[in-house]
């Protein structure tokens, strides 16, 4: 368990990292572009997400659980990824042949030759990456180093060169050069695990099921997660897509602080389920539930609360349209973070992919017809309703599949009071900072952070004794380091 809270410190820092780089970034790239050509950038990336899926075939998720069984033989690993990188190298072949037929045939696709072509490179380099072997590995000490160490590097050429809207093509060669070299130095810094084989030596056969099970899932995920962005640049403007863009990359700003601590959890759940050690499988689902809800209902009611002064630091008042799906999108979060525990959580690791698979195809038919639906007449807040409605499906459907193995392990009166405790704490704030009077919103915001935090942690850890004692059992592991540290 020690160990599980290192890995889960050390990969909150990563994510922490992430978090402040673009919120340095983003308010920036967000002034200097404005909504078209942040709008261009980003439906250029979510075109690219759907040939990376191919080249993927689902194997960033199951090469986790797959390597993760494995770890333990340091021959049967170097197969595993060796079997698992030929699978992607080949598929790679086919997704650019794909993509480069649809880059002259699509209209649409050929406004934008130029941003496509640069983005492509994240194809083959995403390939290369191989994160699901670090994943499986547990290395997160040196997937956070590297993920600093670029994101550094691209934040300053972002600050240097990008002046004007027309350095769009700029920002995405930045964002490009990111992505090309950590996934290179992954590949350079996983040598140890690579081995040449011949084809007949290996046996890449016995992942084909499994990995077009994840596959069909993946592509499901990928088509619920870019459908909105993609039809809003067909049925509406590259405007609409950068007000909607924006709402989004601060939804997923939030999604990803929610759940980035959880993702060590994900090698060890495959390792728990593969024993049949399914009492700590449940408690390890339980820890990761209270702590996902934990902060789902404090970022989300937040960050809905003061979406104003929050748009206006991060993107400027031209982006104060977006602020009705910036809402919406908000409450996602807390769907989303129940939909994660479910799904990739439990129904993955014990092997369910297909119930998994069926969720995620049942969902894209709803997201495809409620933004067909929903976009030409509302926009970018149709998108953000059919974004938030398919989420509610897929946590009902995931709870369906996953009711007979988990009972009543999760405390459903818990995560309410966490919800009450975070609106109550918010009105208190935002009632306070309206007796104030007006003031910056950056003052607003410091403030609110500042008082709402506390406030929101003493009603949850002061009225909530589960989680009073999973604080002091994280206290309690901090404290005894420190001591064993002191005495070094």
């Amino acid at each position: 368990m020690n160990k599980i809270w290192k890995n889960m410190a050390i990969n909150t820092l990563r994510v922490v990292s992430s978090l402040l780089f673009p919120l340095i970034s983003f308010p920036y790239i967000s002034r200097v572009l404005g909504p078209e050509r942040l709008g261009t950038v980003d439906f250029a990336a979510s075109v690219t997400n759907y040939f990376t899926l191919i080249a993927g075939l689902g194997i960033p998720t199951y090469g986790v659980i797959a390597c993760a069984k494995v770890r333990g033989d340091a021959e049967k690993l170097k197969k595993t990824v060796a079997e698992l990188l030929y699978i992607n190298l080949g598929l790679n072949f086919i997704a650019y042949g794909i993509f480069f037929v649809l880059l002259f045939r699509v209209e649409k696709f050929a406004q934008n030759k130029p941003v496509l072509v640069i983005y492509s490179l994240t194809i083959l380099f995403t390939t290369l990456g191989i994160e699901w072997l670090y994943s499986a590995l547990e290395d997160f000490g040196y997937i956070t180093a590297r993920s600093i160490v670029f994101k550094t590097i691209s934040l300053g050429l972002m600050l240097l060169v990008i002046k004007k809207p027309e350095d769009y093509l700029l920002y995405t060669c930045i964002l490009v050069l990111s992505t090309v070299g950590s996934n290179l130095l992954n590949f350079v810094h996983a040598r140890k695990y690579l081995k040449v084989y011949r084809l007949r030596e290996l046996n890449i056969q016995q992942h084909i099921g499994p990995v077009l099970t994840f596959f069909s899932a993946s592509v499901a995920s990928t088509i619920n997660a870019n459908t909105d962005t993609v039809m809003l640049g067909f049925f509406k403007s590259d405007y609409d897509v950068g007000l909607y863009s924006f709402s989004v990359k601060i939804k997923n700003i939030l999604v990803s602080l929610n759940t980035a601590a959880l993702t060590v959890i994900i090698p060890k759940l495959s390792e728990c389920a593969a024993q049949k050690k399914y009492d700590e499988f449940r408690a390890l689902v339980r820890k990761s539930a209270d702590i996902v809800m934990f902060i789902a209902c404090a970022v989300s009611i937040f960050f809905s609360t003061f979406s104003t002064e929050a748009i206006s630091i991060l993107g400027g008042e031209k982006y104060q349209p977006a602020r009705s799906a910036m809402i919406v999108l908000n409450v996602s979060v807390i769907v989303l973070g129940m939909t994660w525990v479910l799904g990739v959580a439990v129904l993955q690791p014990l092997g369910r992919q297909q119930d998994y698979a069926k969720t995620m195809w049942g969902a894209t038919v709803i997201n495809v017809a409620l933004n067909a639906v929903l976009i030409p007449v509302l926009g970018v807040t149709g998108a953000a309703v059919a974004t938030l409605a398919t989420e509610m499906f897929n946590l009902m459907a995931f709870w369906w599949f996953t009711r007979d193995f988990l009972e009543k392990t999760f405390p459903v009166k818990n995560y309410l009071k966490m919800l009450l405790f975070s609106v109550a704490a918010n009105a208190a704030v935002r009632i306070l900072e309206s007796k104030i009077g007006p003031t910056s919103p950056l003052s607003v915001m410091i403030t609110a952070v500042v008082l709402f935090g506390a406030l929101y942690c003493l009603l949850v850890f002061a009225l909530i004794p589960e989680m009073r004692g999973m604080a002091q059992s994280l206290l309690e592991i901090v404290r005894r380091k420190m001591t064993r540290k002191n005495e070094q």
